[in-house]
């Protein structure tokens, strides 16, 4: 039987994992509509989504700084929201689906791709930032799907 020996990262540079070292469950979540919470306006909920860290974390023997990759998507979706609340389009009832939808599956994947700090200063204080440039994820080929798609299309609806 052959073992795999597990690489012993420095987290200098390039040298560190590109996924939280962290083995997480199957869960089974079957996706909801939504209605309860979340909105648009929902300041308060869609804070009780990001840890007190803002999602960053030390790995590593010098505590090297990385922001986990599910925390930013769920901040990019948080900035979606608040850039409709502020600048409202007239279609509220279907973006407010999709913004809960995405919330879901955002949660549901729980992207542990590591995006390496890159601190800077904001109002006079040092803060941890991320922009994910760079990091690499793993993904399923949505070329593929893409093709398969277009190769395999719907018939007509029938009621």
């Amino acid at each position: 039987m052959r073992y795999r020996l597990e690489h012993e990262y420095t987290y200098i540079g390039a040298d560190h994992p590109s996924r939280l070292p962290i083995n997480l469950p199957t869960v089974y979540h079957t996706l909801n509509s939504g209605a309860q919470g979340f909105s648009l306006s929902a300041d308060d909920d869609w804070a009780t989504l990001f840890p007190p860290s803002d999602g960053f974390t030390d790995l590593g023997p010098h505590n090297r700084t990385f922001l986990v990759s599910m925390v930013h998507q769920l901040h990019c979706l948080d900035v979606f929201r608040v850039g409709f609340v502020t600048n409202r389009t007239g279609y509220a009832h279907h973006v407010e689906h999709c913004l809960r939808y995405m919330l879901q599956i955002v949660l549901c994947n729980a992207d542990t791709t590591l995006e390496v700090d890159e601190p800077g200063m904001r109002d006079g204080h040092l803060e941890h930032a991320a922009g994910g440039v760079g990091s690499v994820h793993e993904c399923n080929d949505w070329i593929v799907l893409r093709k398969y798609l277009e190769e395999h299309p719907a018939g007509p609806a029938h009621l």
